[in-house]
C-alpha cells in the first residue's frame, strides 16, 4: 500500500498524543508535482521535519490500511443492512447505526 506524508502526519501526531480535529482543517498538505510538504501547521508542537516523518513510515502504512478497514467494514455493514431491511429481517445495532449516522 502506497503511503503518503498525509498518514505520516497523523502517526507524528499520534505518536506526541496529539489530539486533531480533520474537520478543522489544522494541517495542509500540498502535492507540487509528487513532492508532498506541509503548508499549515496549527499545532502547539513543533512542526515534524522529513527525517521525523520518514520514521513514522511503518505507523503511516498501519494508519493507512485501518482505514481502508474501516470503509471496507462500513460498506460491509451497509449492504447487509440493506438487504436484511428488504427481507423484513432484525438489524444488529452496527448496522443500524451504519444506516443512520454520519
Amino acid at each position: 500500500m502506497r503511503n503518503n506524508i498525509y498518514n505520516n502526519v497523523r502517526a507524528y501526531l499520534n505518536a506526541n498524543s496529539v489530539e486533531y480535529d480533520l474537520m478543522a482543517n489544522q494541517f495542509e498538505i500540498t502535492d507540487d508535482n509528487g513532492t508532498q510538504t506541509i503548508t499549515k501547521w496549527d499545532f502547539e508542537i513543533a512542526e515534524p521535519t522529513q527525517e521525523q516523518l520518514t520514521a513514522l513510515s511503518t505507523e503511516a502504512t498501519a494508519i493507512a490500511e485501518a482505514d481502508v478497514l474501516a470503509v471496507t467494514t462500513r460498506t460491509n455493514t451497509k449492504v447487509s443492512a440493506k438487504a436484511k431491511l428488504i427481507a423484513g429481517e432484525k438489524l444488529t445495532e452496527a448496522e443500524a447505526d451504519t444506516l443512520v449516522l454520519r
